[in-house]
């Protein structure tokens, strides 16, 4: 019982963390450039604030893993990569028609917070897909804590190499 809310006070921490952003934001602490519509102008503080979220993502999952039944240890898990590719193949074009055709780019200025649950979408779907890899690799050779680390070690560098890259 004390890892689910370990887990629930890690996601409060989420979405304290995406509201202080939006808070930044409409108090206008953080200057704006020209042409940006993000909370976050500076590329440092987008590193910062996309390894933060991962860094939560981490903690979810590993308190989950240190459960005694955990949600980890289900079937489900084999075909998780699939899911994962397709959810975010499906959520891609969704978002590029909704934004390009659909109210999403008005919804978004209008409840600008709505462009921090897509982002956090986003975020927790590619830690999702690396950690489903990794578990379905490493289903029986190694305990889900360490599944755990080596899916978030993989998602940082990741983003580290892709912020090297852009």
């Amino acid at each position: 019982m004390r890892w689910s809310i370990y887990q629930l006070l890690t996601f409060s921490l989420i979405v304290l963390f995406m509201w202080f952003l939006e808070y930044i934001n409409q108090n206008g602490t953080n200057p704006h450039s020209s042409g940006e519509w993000t909370a976050v102008n500076s590329t440092y503080m987008t590193f910062i604030t996309v390894s933060l979220a991962i860094t939560l993502f981490y903690l979810i999952f590993l308190f989950e893993a240190k459960k005694d039944n955990s949600l980890l240890d289900r079937s489900l898990w084999k075909v998780m990569p699939t899911i994962c590719i397709v959810a975010g193949i499906v959520s891609v074009i969704l978002f590029l028609i909704g934004g390009i055709f659909g109210p999403i780019m008005e919804w978004v200025e209008q409840w600008r917070s709505l462009l921090y649950v897509f982002m956090i979408y986003f975020l927790f779907l590619i830690f999702l897909f690396i950690f489903s890899i990794e578990h379905k690799n490493n289903r029986f050779k190694q305990r889900n804590e360490k599944t755990v680390h080596i899916a978030f070690i993989w998602t940082i560098v990741l983003f580290i190499v892709l912020y090297f890259l852009f």
